[in-house]
């Protein structure tokens, strides 16, 4: 027989699970927000059809950054700078909720 706390302790554990849950589905969302929008933005403003702007974008945020597509407009640069720093920040934040996920699963 499971005793008192062990259940409530295993009720918070999937209270944590769900909350987590929810976390994924948002930033899935924002991410693939992220990608249209910026996608739609080197398109717009360097001029790049929508594959290059989708490759920029997949090589910038997994900081390979092979130099092939550079923006060369202003707005692109600034842009293109910010969204390093969100994507740094954003994959951050998933590598922290796997390994809180992971730690709550054991």
């Amino acid at each position: 027989m499971i005793d008192k706390t062990q259940e409530e302790h295993d009720l918070q554990v999937i209270a944590e699970l769900k909350r987590q849950t929810n976390s994924f589905r948002a930033l899935a969302l924002f991410v693939i927000s992220l990608l249209i929008f910026s996608a739609w933005f080197f398109h717009k403003v360097e001029k790049w059809d929508w594959l290059d702007s989708f490759y920029y974008l997949i090589v910038t945020l997994g900081t390979v950054g092979y130099g092939d597509y550079t923006p060369k407009s202003d707005a692109g640069k600034l842009y293109a700078m910010a969204l390093i720093i969100i994507g740094i920040a954003t994959f951050g934040f998933f590598a922290q909720q796997l390994l809180k996920r992971q730690q709550l699963r054991s």
